[in-house]
Protein backbone atom coordinates (compact mmCIF):
# COMPACT_ATOMS: atom_id res chain seq x y z
CA UNK A 1 0.00 0.00 0.00
CA UNK A 2 1.14 3.54 -0.64
CA UNK A 3 1.14 6.15 2.10
CA UNK A 4 0.02 9.62 1.11
CA UNK A 5 2.79 12.19 0.93
CA UNK A 6 2.79 15.98 0.63
CA UNK A 7 2.21 17.06 -2.96
CA UNK A 8 5.11 18.84 -4.61
CA UNK A 9 4.74 21.44 -7.31
CA UNK A 10 8.31 21.45 -8.64
CA UNK A 11 9.81 18.71 -10.82
CA UNK A 12 12.43 16.46 -9.20
CA UNK A 13 15.98 17.79 -9.32
CA UNK A 14 17.83 16.87 -12.48
CA UNK A 15 20.75 14.47 -12.08
CA UNK A 16 24.25 15.62 -12.85
CA UNK A 17 23.72 19.25 -11.81
CA UNK A 18 21.85 20.36 -14.91
CA UNK A 19 21.32 24.13 -15.33
CA UNK A 20 18.09 25.79 -14.11
CA UNK A 21 14.98 25.53 -16.22
CA UNK A 22 14.54 28.08 -18.97
CA UNK A 23 11.99 30.93 -19.17
CA UNK A 24 8.24 30.29 -19.69
CA UNK A 25 7.28 29.05 -23.15
CA UNK A 26 3.91 29.71 -24.81
CA UNK A 27 3.21 28.18 -28.21
CA UNK A 28 0.34 27.86 -30.70
CA UNK A 29 -0.07 25.85 -33.87
CA UNK A 30 2.26 23.00 -34.83
CA UNK A 31 5.73 22.92 -33.30
CA UNK A 32 8.68 20.54 -33.07
CA UNK A 33 11.52 20.48 -30.53
CA UNK A 34 14.58 18.40 -29.83
CA UNK A 35 13.87 18.91 -26.11
CA UNK A 36 11.97 21.30 -23.84
CA UNK A 37 13.24 22.69 -20.53
CA UNK A 38 11.14 25.53 -19.11
CA UNK A 39 9.66 26.79 -15.87
CA UNK A 40 6.25 26.74 -17.58
CA UNK A 41 5.13 25.42 -20.96
CA UNK A 42 1.74 26.35 -22.39
CA UNK A 43 0.84 24.56 -25.62
CA UNK A 44 -2.24 25.25 -27.75
CA UNK A 45 -1.92 23.02 -30.79
CA UNK A 46 0.25 20.07 -31.78
CA UNK A 47 3.80 19.41 -30.61
CA UNK A 48 6.39 16.67 -31.02
CA UNK A 49 9.49 16.52 -28.83
CA UNK A 50 12.21 14.14 -30.02
CA UNK A 51 13.95 13.71 -26.67
CA UNK A 52 12.84 14.71 -23.19
CA UNK A 53 10.68 17.34 -21.48
CA UNK A 54 11.52 18.87 -18.09
CA UNK A 55 9.17 21.61 -16.93
CA UNK A 56 7.66 23.15 -13.84
CA UNK A 57 4.05 23.52 -15.00
CA UNK A 58 2.73 22.18 -18.30
CA UNK A 59 -0.64 22.95 -19.88
CA UNK A 60 -1.48 21.05 -23.06
CA UNK A 61 -4.54 22.05 -25.07
CA UNK A 62 -4.22 19.83 -28.12
CA UNK A 63 -1.79 16.98 -28.82
CA UNK A 64 1.71 16.26 -27.51
CA UNK A 65 4.10 13.40 -28.30
CA UNK A 66 7.31 13.08 -26.27
CA UNK A 67 10.05 10.70 -27.42
CA UNK A 68 11.89 10.55 -24.08
CA UNK A 69 11.13 11.12 -20.39
CA UNK A 70 8.55 13.72 -19.39
CA UNK A 71 9.23 15.28 -15.97
CA UNK A 72 6.87 17.97 -14.64
CA UNK A 73 5.80 19.61 -11.44
CA UNK A 74 2.22 19.76 -12.74
CA UNK A 75 0.64 18.44 -15.94
CA UNK A 76 -2.76 19.63 -17.18
CA UNK A 77 -4.09 18.07 -20.39
CA UNK A 78 -7.10 18.87 -22.57
CA UNK A 79 -6.58 16.59 -25.54
CA UNK A 80 -3.95 13.86 -25.75
CA UNK A 81 -0.43 13.18 -24.52
CA UNK A 82 1.74 10.26 -25.59
CA UNK A 83 4.94 9.64 -23.67
CA UNK A 84 7.33 7.09 -25.15
CA UNK A 85 9.47 7.25 -22.03
CA UNK A 86 8.50 7.41 -18.35
CA UNK A 87 6.19 10.21 -17.20
CA UNK A 88 6.85 11.69 -13.76
CA UNK A 89 4.58 14.39 -12.31
CA UNK A 90 5.62 15.57 -8.86
CA UNK A 91 2.29 17.22 -8.09
CA UNK A 92 -1.07 17.26 -9.85
CA UNK A 93 -1.87 15.30 -13.01
CA UNK A 94 -5.18 16.31 -14.59
CA UNK A 95 -6.36 14.89 -17.91
CA UNK A 96 -9.51 15.48 -19.90
CA UNK A 97 -8.88 13.31 -22.93
CA UNK A 98 -6.24 10.60 -23.18
CA UNK A 99 -2.84 9.81 -21.69
CA UNK A 100 -0.74 7.06 -23.27
CA UNK A 101 2.38 6.09 -21.31
CA UNK A 102 4.70 3.67 -23.10
CA UNK A 103 6.66 3.15 -19.88
CA UNK A 104 5.97 3.81 -16.19
CA UNK A 105 3.86 6.67 -14.85
CA UNK A 106 4.12 8.48 -11.50
CA UNK A 107 2.10 11.35 -10.04
CA UNK A 108 1.37 13.05 -6.73
CA UNK A 109 -2.39 13.05 -7.40
CA UNK A 110 -4.27 12.13 -10.58
CA UNK A 111 -7.66 13.04 -12.05
CA UNK A 112 -8.52 11.57 -15.44
CA UNK A 113 -11.72 11.97 -17.44
CA UNK A 114 -11.15 9.87 -20.53
CA UNK A 115 -8.59 7.10 -20.91
CA UNK A 116 -5.25 6.25 -19.34
CA UNK A 117 -3.07 3.50 -20.78
CA UNK A 118 0.36 2.51 -19.51
CA UNK A 119 2.84 -0.19 -20.50
CA UNK A 120 4.52 -0.02 -17.07
CA UNK A 121 3.35 0.38 -13.49
CA UNK A 122 1.23 3.40 -12.53
CA UNK A 123 2.02 4.90 -9.10
CA UNK A 124 0.01 7.76 -7.53
CA UNK A 125 1.02 8.95 -4.07
CA UNK A 126 -2.40 10.31 -3.11
CA UNK A 127 -5.84 10.11 -4.69
CA UNK A 128 -6.32 8.59 -8.14
CA UNK A 129 -9.74 9.53 -9.56
CA UNK A 130 -10.64 8.19 -13.01
CA UNK A 131 -13.83 8.37 -15.07
CA UNK A 132 -13.35 6.34 -18.22
CA UNK A 133 -10.94 3.55 -19.19
CA UNK A 134 -7.86 2.36 -17.31
CA UNK A 135 -5.35 -0.10 -18.74
CA UNK A 136 -2.05 -0.91 -17.01
CA UNK A 137 -0.07 -3.96 -15.89
CA UNK A 138 -0.06 -2.78 -12.24
CA UNK A 139 -1.31 0.17 -10.15
CA UNK A 140 -0.22 1.55 -6.75
CA UNK A 141 -1.98 4.49 -5.11
CA UNK A 142 -3.40 5.89 -1.89
CA UNK A 143 -7.10 6.03 -2.77
CA UNK A 144 -8.55 4.78 -6.05
CA UNK A 145 -11.98 5.83 -7.33
CA UNK A 146 -12.80 4.49 -10.77
CA UNK A 147 -15.99 4.60 -12.80
CA UNK A 148 -15.82 3.04 -16.22
CA UNK A 149 -13.76 0.02 -17.32
CA UNK A 150 -10.49 -1.43 -16.10
CA UNK A 151 -7.86 -3.85 -17.39
CA UNK A 152 -5.12 -4.40 -14.78
CA UNK A 153 -3.47 -7.76 -15.27
CA UNK A 154 -1.16 -7.64 -12.24
CA UNK A 155 -1.62 -6.13 -8.78
CA UNK A 156 -3.77 -3.16 -7.85
CA UNK A 157 -2.59 -1.99 -4.41
CA UNK A 158 -4.16 0.89 -2.46
CA UNK A 159 -5.59 1.86 0.90
CA UNK A 160 -9.15 2.32 -0.36
CA UNK A 161 -10.58 1.09 -3.67
CA UNK A 162 -13.98 1.96 -5.14
CA UNK A 163 -14.72 0.44 -8.54
CA UNK A 164 -17.97 1.15 -10.38
CA UNK A 165 -17.41 -0.82 -13.55
CA UNK A 166 -19.75 -0.21 -16.46
CA UNK A 167 -18.37 -2.60 -19.08
CA UNK A 168 -16.13 -5.63 -19.59
CA UNK A 169 -13.29 -5.42 -17.06
CA UNK A 170 -10.64 -7.73 -15.65
CA UNK A 171 -8.21 -7.43 -12.74
CA UNK A 172 -5.52 -9.70 -11.37
CA UNK A 173 -4.98 -9.18 -7.62
CA UNK A 174 -6.59 -6.37 -5.61
CA UNK A 175 -4.89 -5.58 -2.27
CA UNK A 176 -6.40 -2.87 -0.10
CA UNK A 177 -7.95 -2.08 3.27
CA UNK A 178 -11.48 -1.31 2.02
CA UNK A 179 -12.94 -2.50 -1.28
CA UNK A 180 -16.25 -1.63 -2.92
CA UNK A 181 -16.58 -3.43 -6.24
CA UNK A 182 -19.68 -3.14 -8.36
CA UNK A 183 -20.02 -4.45 -11.87
CA UNK A 184 -22.79 -3.72 -14.39
CA UNK A 185 -26.15 -5.15 -13.39
CA UNK A 186 -27.54 -7.87 -15.67
CA UNK A 187 -29.57 -6.61 -18.61
CA UNK A 188 -32.08 -8.99 -20.19
CA UNK A 189 -31.80 -7.51 -23.69
CA UNK A 190 -27.98 -7.59 -23.70
CA UNK A 191 -28.03 -11.13 -22.28
CA UNK A 192 -30.30 -12.37 -25.09
CA UNK A 193 -28.01 -10.74 -27.66
CA UNK A 194 -24.90 -12.24 -26.05
CA UNK A 195 -23.53 -8.78 -25.24
CA UNK A 196 -23.65 -8.86 -21.45
CA UNK A 197 -20.74 -7.06 -19.78
CA UNK A 198 -18.62 -9.14 -17.40
CA UNK A 199 -16.27 -8.14 -14.56
CA UNK A 200 -13.70 -10.70 -13.37
CA UNK A 201 -11.13 -10.47 -10.56
CA UNK A 202 -8.63 -13.25 -9.88
CA UNK A 203 -7.95 -12.49 -6.21
CA UNK A 204 -8.95 -9.98 -3.50
CA UNK A 205 -7.08 -9.40 -0.22
CA UNK A 206 -8.71 -6.77 2.01
CA UNK A 207 -10.00 -5.97 5.48
CA UNK A 208 -13.54 -5.26 4.31
CA UNK A 209 -14.97 -6.13 0.91
CA UNK A 210 -18.32 -5.39 -0.72
CA UNK A 211 -18.84 -7.13 -4.07
CA UNK A 212 -21.79 -7.12 -6.43
CA UNK A 213 -22.34 -8.05 -10.08
CA UNK A 214 -18.79 -9.36 -10.43
CA UNK A 215 -16.94 -12.69 -10.51
CA UNK A 216 -14.07 -13.12 -8.02
CA UNK A 217 -11.92 -16.25 -7.94
CA UNK A 218 -10.65 -15.95 -4.33
CA UNK A 219 -11.64 -13.41 -1.69
CA UNK A 220 -9.92 -12.99 1.69
CA UNK A 221 -11.28 -10.33 4.06
CA UNK A 222 -12.24 -9.93 7.70
CA UNK A 223 -15.77 -8.87 6.70
CA UNK A 224 -17.45 -9.68 3.40
CA UNK A 225 -20.70 -8.40 1.93
CA UNK A 226 -21.97 -10.16 -1.18
CA UNK A 227 -24.46 -8.05 -3.07
CA UNK A 228 -26.71 -8.93 -6.01
CA UNK A 229 -25.12 -11.23 -8.60
CA UNK A 230 -21.80 -11.55 -6.75
CA UNK A 231 -20.07 -14.81 -7.69
CA UNK A 232 -17.05 -15.84 -5.58
CA UNK A 233 -15.21 -19.10 -6.03
CA UNK A 234 -13.75 -19.20 -2.49
CA UNK A 235 -14.18 -16.94 0.53
CA UNK A 236 -11.80 -16.77 3.48
CA UNK A 237 -13.41 -14.58 6.14
CA UNK A 238 -16.81 -13.82 7.66
CA UNK A 239 -19.67 -13.23 5.25
CA UNK A 240 -21.83 -10.73 7.15
CA UNK A 241 -24.49 -10.41 4.45
CA UNK A 242 -25.25 -12.27 1.23
CA UNK A 243 -27.90 -11.39 -1.34
CA UNK A 244 -30.10 -14.30 -2.52
CA UNK A 245 -28.69 -13.95 -6.05
CA UNK A 246 -25.07 -14.20 -4.89
CA UNK A 247 -23.12 -17.45 -5.10
CA UNK A 248 -20.12 -18.86 -3.23
CA UNK A 249 -18.29 -21.94 -4.44
CA UNK A 250 -16.82 -23.37 -7.64
CA UNK A 251 -18.94 -23.11 -10.74
CA UNK A 252 -18.39 -23.70 -14.42
CA UNK A 253 -18.87 -20.54 -16.43
CA UNK A 254 -17.90 -19.13 -19.79
CA UNK A 255 -19.23 -16.30 -21.90
CA UNK A 256 -21.87 -17.64 -24.32
CA UNK A 257 -21.21 -17.25 -28.04
CA UNK A 258 -22.53 -14.08 -29.63
CA UNK A 259 -26.26 -14.27 -30.25
CA UNK A 260 -26.90 -17.03 -27.72
CA UNK A 261 -28.00 -16.90 -24.11
CA UNK A 262 -28.20 -19.36 -21.28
Amino acid sequence: MVAAAPTRTEPPSSPGGRPPLGPPLRERGTVRHDEVRARRWELHGIAKVLRGVEVGETEVDGSLVVGGPLVAGELLVRGSVEGRGPITVAGRLRVRGSLDVRSTGTAGTAWVHGSLRADGELAVEGTFDLRGRLRAPAVRCGTLRLRGTSDVGGTLAATSVTLELEGDSSLGTVRCHDLRLRGPRPNVVRRVLGQEAVVTVDRVEAETAHVEAARVGFLRAREVVLGPDAHVGEVEGRVVRAHPTSHVGPESWSRPPAGLSR
